[in-house]
């Protein structure tokens, strides 16, 4: 399934990330409710889209990190830009006090220029293209039962 988007690997690490130098997105099935609700939250705000899969649309925009980091590279003063202001952002999350100030620094995340246009290109791809979505989530699907099977097979 996303071989058509030039990504040699997909798989759970635990975390959702892009590597650009492996080529390789990973993908965590643990809810984090309250990340959740603040980047369907963030995407109805600032995209006048309405999330129906957060799984989905944040697969996407992983691929959405792959499909537009020639426009962050580009500019080297944009990429050193991004990755000092989430080391920040990173740095207070952790001594942040409050769930409102927790959610003020996740939206300040969700707003970098590299954050924003994957989020942009995965709330595009998934507008223009339904079936495909259905597709790649059906694929999905199947997967997540044949790693929990293969591993509760292994207890």
């Amino acid at each position: 399934a996303f071989g058509q988007f030039g990504i040699d690997k997909f798989n759970m690490n635990g975390d959702w990330a892009f590597y650009p130098n492996e080529n390789k997105i990973t993908y965590s099935l643990v809810e984090n409710k309250s990340e959740d609700i603040w980047f369907n939250e963030f995407v109805k705000k600032r995209f006048g889209y309405k999330v129906e899969n957060t799984f989905i649309i944040t697969v996407l925009h992983e691929i959405g990190h792959k499909m537009t980091l020639d426009d962050i590279y580009e500019s080297e003063v944009a990429y050193d830009f991004c990755m000092r202001e989430k080391k920040r952002i990173e740095t207070e999350m952790e001594k942040a006090k409050s769930e409102k100030e927790a959610k003020k620094l996740e939206f300040e995340y969700f707003s970098l220029p590299d954050e924003i246009i994957a989020t942009e290109w995965a709330i595009n791809y998934a507008k223009e293209n339904k079936k495909e979505l259905e597709e790649i989530w059906q694929e999905l699907k199947k997967a997540f039962i044949e790693f929990y099977t293969k591993n509760l097979d292994n207890e």
